[in-house]
């Protein structure tokens, strides 16, 4: 009998049965297939096929009785008239695990709720715990396991999500990939007709490789014992929810997506006050605060610093902090003093920090935040406007067959100066989130600081936001 929480096993398997895949690559579970045995992963893959000897280069087995082992998980992408025999056939080989890609069940109405039953009753008799039905599987990163309609992103990170529905785990993969934010794990629990939200909680909970944890919800079965494990899980890590299942549309959407019965707005507000959940209001937020709460220090105060080379967007920053509930404090004379040496004449040192004119990436990157974090007169610093080969390489055109432009040296420079930006949350234990209008396909800083953790966000309000949210999980782990 297999102990502890079911998806342990689930994500870390060493094997795995395969219900669904051919040799026609137009079928859904074929390019599920593909995707577990092109994404490397290591462990054994038993493809099941009533006719086929071979299914994608892999010796295929009529039954799972026929197997030569018996392996941790099995995956059901099969007719909804088929998954339960196939459960069955599961059962009798002594596959404990599964998770059930196939749809048909109580998000079609009362026939579909009756099969969901019956599904539900086989798994019981034969002792095995599944994710779904109608869900989209799973990917740990780490384990390169995806049985994910996408392909896996070679993105490692830190951030766990446990999503009501399959899109937000698998389509959201290039999306991911382009802001430079990396999963550690990602749960697709369709109907939950057997493990739901609250269990990929507490197994987040554990997860070495998960730092923060989101999650997509259209309702709560269990609103009970989720308060009770969010208030757990979010005094060690945060816990940020987008629950869309509020109002009527919402509410009628969902019972047809995964035969969700939603709950009014407002109670779902309180209970995730609660349970120490931090709210999102939309899909950006729940990623990329996500990222950001998951890589950065927590915030153990509200005095930010901020800095740029632009009064325009210190402003922004400055003004939308106050608003926020977060502190922008002058600088002490001895601060300020210490910062004048890398400031133009015209510059401000006394906070925001306003550098003007300034093209020397050591001083707004390094220099000038490393003396505000080392300081004590700050909790986290905001930066805007760090950028590297974006502007660089607009101006070595202007300057070509005028001036030697010094590019290569400037891109050392760039990078170096990030280099120590990105070493800095970790030495002094303080946040630092940045915004740049310059995104990572177009310039090496901002690409180099997200692929270190350090959030680099498209406007200086997110910058705000994301600092907001820090602050927020950093009161919930301060009371304790």
């Amino acid at each position: 009998m297999v102990q502890g929480n079911p998806l342990r096993q689930i994500m870390h398997p060493r094997s795995v049965v395969w219900a669904g895949a051919s040799n026609n690559p137009a079928k859904m579970g074929t390019i599920q297939l593909m995707n577990l045995t092109r994404g490397g992963f290591r462990g054994e893959i038993y493809p099941l096929h009533p006719t086929e000897s071979t299914v994608l280069g892999l010796k295929a087995f009529r039954s799972a009785v026929e197997l030569p082992q018996v392996p941790d998980v099995g995956v059901l992408v099969v007719p909804t008239r088929v998954a339960i025999p196939v459960m069955e056939d599961l059962g009798k080989a002594g596959v404990k695990r599964a998770v059930i890609v196939t749809a048909g069940f109580k998000e079609m109405g009362e026939e579909g709720r009756r099969l969901e039953e019956e599904l539900k009753e086989t798994a019981q008799r034969f002792g095995i715990r599944f994710l779904g039905p109608n869900c989209i599987g799973v990917i740990n990163t780490r384990e390169r396991l995806n049985t994910t309609f996408f392909p896996l992103s070679r993105k490692l990170g830190h951030v766990g999500i446990a999503s009501q529905s399959g899109t937000y785990v698998t389509q959201v993969q290039l999306y991911l990939s382009r802001r430079g934010i990396g999963l550690s794990q990602a749960i697709s629990v369709g109907n939950e007709a057997n493990i739901d939200v609250v269990d990929c909680l507490e197994y987040f909970a554990e997860d070495r490789a998960t730092r923060s944890v989101i999650l997509y919800l259209e309702t709560l079965r269990r609103p009970r014992h989720f308060l009770e494990v969010a208030r757990r899980v979010s005094r060690k890590k945060p816990v940020l929810a987008l629950y869309v299942g509020g109002t009527r549309a919402g509410a009628r959407s969902g019972m047809s997506h995964t035969g969700a019965m939603a709950g009014d707005d407002r109670v779902y507000e309180g209970l995730f006050r609660q349970a120490g959940v931090l709210r999102v209001q939309s899909v950006e937020d729940l990623y990329g605060l996500g990222f950001a709460l998951g890589h950065q220090p927590r915030l153990q105060g509200r005095r930010i610093g901020v800095v740029s080379h632009s009064g325009g967007p210190v402003t922004t920053i400055a003004d939308a902090c106050e608003r926020c509930g977060l502190e922008v404090p002058v600088f002490s004379q001895a601060l300020q003093k210490s910062l004048s040496p890398f400031l133009p004449s015209t510059a401000s040192g006394a906070n925001p920090v306003d550098l003007t004119f300034s093209i020397d990436p050591d001083a707004m990157a390094t220099e000038i935040p490393r003396r505000i974090l080392e300081s004590g007169e700050v909790d986290g610093v905001i930066i805007h406007g760090i950028m590297g080969s974006s502007y660089r390489k607009i101006y070595a055109r202007q300057w070509k067959g005028v001036l030697d432009f010094p590019e290569q040296e400037m891109a050392r420079m760039e990078l170096a100066a990030v280099a120590r930006l990105a070493r800095l949350p970790a030495e002094y234990g303080k946040p630092v989130v940045c915004s740049c209008f310059m995104d990572r396909g177009h310039d090496n800083c901002t690409r180099f600081l997200q692929d270190r953790g350090v959030p680099v966000f498209d406007g200086p309000e997110k910058a705000v936001r994301a600092m907001v949210f820090l602050a927020r999980h950093g009161d919930r782990t301060t009371a304790g």
